[in-house]
């Protein structure tokens, strides 16, 4: 009999992991979000209110304007392959088809490509494209006639594509999902991908209220009962699946291995000398505001700290240095010094600000 495997993302599957769920756990995957467009409107899409609808693309947070942003937030992400997302992309499969063609061109043929779709009105001609264009995997999320259509492609042509499924473990499915188990099994699909089911800022209140879902105890973003089903397809898929791969991605999952081994990989291409990687994957520093830069300047030259200790952010209206410096300056400096956690992303935030020698203003109330 099979055996229920820990991964190394808090996630448990029974066989080979696919390519695309490897490379996501080790944060090597850049998220291309192609569109927020989507003919369907599942009560459980975790897509954003900023990002629902909206006809934009992102390349992990960075906004897409050029195919040459794709291409620098790649690399500098250190991304081995993509996953395209939306929405679904099917709603703007030329965009798909040149973006896919895009970055094997420029990162070769071992780019790993796979795509999420719903798979609704997504024809064998149509399947065809994104296939003949280089994508490596593709994953539907509710259309059993487009996995027959993929597989039957790939019979038909001599490259090799992975096809499987991907879908929420919603509580009390476990019959349903344990049937998709048996129809990939006997269709030869290579996977399904069990989605641990979360809550998000624009899917709460109609989980809540017209579904009467509830957050599991202890957890952040996932739904009680979700994990619990989705062990039990675990089980059946141990016993029952000879073949097929059966990943339980759990929210953990997302949190503690996809992004914040993805900001760690970023981080790294990105951080200056002084700055130092936090264990969440955040740029860890000290920054001084509150006056005209220029004064700053002088004031850290008459303390002789070279200009190679610091670094003047115009934009940021700030100087940034180490932590450590940082610390000892706040006993010294009038100016406003902090310690800071920033976000490594395309357009950085500061994810945490501890001030050193001054009071933060109170939080406005409404």
């Amino acid at each position: 009999m099979r055996q229920i495997l820990q991964t190394k993302g808090c996630s448990q599957a029974v066989g080979e992991l696919p390519q695309g769920c490897r490379q996501c756990i080790e944060g090597r995957k850049l998220v291309l979000f192609v569109s927020g467009i989507c003919d369907q409107d599942c009560f459980y899409c975790t897509i954003s209110h900023g990002r629902w609808q909206v006809d934009k693309g992102f390349a992990n947070e960075r906004p897409i304007n050029s195919d040459a942003d794709i291409l620098e937030e790649a690399k500098t992400s250190g991304a081995m392959g993509a996953g395209i997302t939306g929405g679904d992309p099917t709603q703007r499969l030329e965009r798909v088809v040149h973006y896919i063609k895009v970055m094997k061109e420029n990162f070769g043929k071992k780019f790993h490509l796979h795509m999420y779709t719903h798979g609704i009105g997504f024809t064998k001609e149509k399947l065809k494209m994104v296939y003949d264009a280089g994508l490596d995997e593709i994953r539907f999320h509710l259309n059993k006639n487009a996995v027959l259509d993929a597989i039957a492609i790939r019979k038909e042509n001599k490259r090799k594509w992975n096809v499987g499924m991907e879908v929420p473990c919603i509580p009390g499915m476990q019959k349903y999902l344990c049937g998709l188990v048996d129809f990939l099994e006997t269709a030869g699909a290579d996977f399904i991908n069990l989605n641990e089911m979360e809550f998000s800022e624009r899917n709460n209140e109609r989980m809540m209220e017209q579904h009467n879902l509830r957050q599991a105890e202890g957890q952040m973003t996932a739904v009680e009962g979700s994990y619990e089903t989705g062990k039990k397809v675990l089980e059946y898929a141990r016993a029952h699946a000879k073949k097929l791969t059966v990943h339980f991605c759990t929210a953990g999952l997302k949190m503690n291995a996809q992004l914040k081994n993805r900001l760690i990989n970023r981080a790294q291409n990105i951080r200056k000398p002084f700055e130092k990687i936090t264990e969440d994957g955040f740029l860890g520093k000290g920054i001084i505001f509150g006056a005209p830069l220029n004064d700053i300047v002088k004031q850290l030259k008459k303390l002789k700290i070279s200009e190679k200790d610091f670094s003047v952010e115009q934009k940021k209206n700030r100087i940034e240095l180490s932590a450590d410096l940082a610390k000892k300056l706040s006993k010294k400096l009038k100016f406003k010094i902090a310690l800071v956690q920033e976000y490594p992303s395309a357009e950085p935030w500061d994810f945490e600000v501890e001030p050193l020698n001054y009071m933060p203003e109170p939080a406005k109330t409404i």
